[in-house]
């Protein structure tokens, strides 16, 4: 056993006993892991509003060995997530951002910049950014780092390049990108999106938007499209996760 500090966000807590919680935490340095605050219930609290769900704060924990719960020793906040402030919707996409890194992450696997991310995401969200928008890039970025973000240029079977000037263009989510008419027979699932849902995709994947001004989206992209674009994140999204993700149900109107 060791005694580990680090930058984390709060991702989830559970009721553990009358006076204590089971917490779920994104670390800098040790990825997602569980521990129980005890205490953490009490009108005294030692960790307070540190412990608050999107919270981010400095905390100190005792790493136990194997598939034991670690220990919460101490949590000072340092900032709240107060989505609230900027409507329903953005605090509903906090909410879904928190969600989905618990989903898609496993216990003491680091991702270099992903906390980081899940901060500005809150942020921006805070501060009044476009949900659309900024939802979009964290998926995109999110699944960037894991590993999975998917082809839109090339055939996912063939290699072949994708012109984005088609009528439809076909998706597989299974396979993982994009897929030419040749090899669209090998693929189940497929879903079929519009050039601009394509070339939308791609241009939030390149790693560069989460810096870059806003580009309108949800204000000058059809809500076809808009519409397209959220069928294809939820379709990975759920892929990967393996279940629906429970927010997604409250962002309906990311699809307007």
């Amino acid at each position: 056993m060791s005694f580990e500090k680090c930058q984390a966000v709060v991702l989830r807590t559970v009721e553990w006993s009358e006076t204590s919680l089971i917490v779920t935490l994104f670390t800098d340095s040790f990825g997602k892991i569980g521990a129980i605050a005890k205490g953490a219930k009490r009108l005294k609290s030692p960790f307070e509003s540190a412990l608050d769900l999107l919270s981010r704060s400095s905390v100190v924990f005792m790493m136990k060995s194997g598939d034991s719960l670690d220990l919460l020793l101490e949590a000072k906040l340092q900032r709240r997530f107060r989505g609230v402030q900027a409507g329903l919707l953005p605090l509903y996409c906090g909410y879904y951002a928190g969600e989905l890194v618990n989903a898609l992450t496993e216990n003491h696997q680091p991702i270099p910049g992903m906390l980081d991310s899940l901060s500005r995401t809150l942020e921006q969200l805070e501060s009044g950014s476009n949900p659309a928008e900024t939802i979009l890039n964290f998926e995109l970025d999110t699944i960037r780092r894991l590993g999975h973000l998917p082809s839109w240029q090339w055939c996912v079977a063939c290699g072949e390049a994708i012109e984005n000037d088609r009528p439809t263009i076909a998706f597989s989510t299974a396979g993982g990108g994009v897929v030419c008419p040749q090899c669209v027979p090998m693929h189940r699932q497929i879903l079929r999106i519009q050039g601009r849902t394509l070339q939308i995709l791609a241009e939030y994947s390149d790693g560069e938007q989460m810096v870059r001004e806003p580009m309108g989206l949800g204000t000058l992209t059809p809500p076809n499209v808009r519409t397209e674009i959220r069928t294809v994140m939820e379709s990975i999204l759920q892929y990967h996760a393996d279940r629906r993700l429970r927010m997604l149900d409250y962002l309906e109107d990311l699809k307007r």
